[in-house]
């Protein structure tokens, strides 16, 4: 089990994108930073819903002015992501 940690902004890198073709259905993904404006894009959008485990900082939406609508994706606090981080065999920051 593999949390795959997403910084960047998917409108200007293709680390989500090759992510989300390698990750597992036992991985788990957290969008922090401004790969939180993934959920803008309907396509993205649609793929993350579709997985097991997708987390995004509470603090990175909020600073961006976003909101979230959807129960499959969790949002979740730094305190949380350490947690997380101890539950999943390896964090890859991607």
């Amino acid at each position: 089990m593999i949390l795959h940690k997403i910084s960047s902004s998917p409108f200007s890198h293709l680390a989500l994108q090759h992510c989300l073709q390698r990750i597992h259905n036992t991985d788990g993904l957290l969008l922090t930073q401004d790969a939180v404006y993934a959920l803008m894009h309907q396509t993205i959008y649609a793929k993350l819903t579709e997985l097991h485990a997708v987390y995004v900082l509470k603090d990175d939406i909020e600073a961006r002015g976003l909101k979230l609508e959807n129960n499959n994706i969790q949002i979740i606090t730094y305190a949380e992501f350490v947690e997380l981080s101890l539950i999943y065999d390896n964090v890859i920051s991607w």
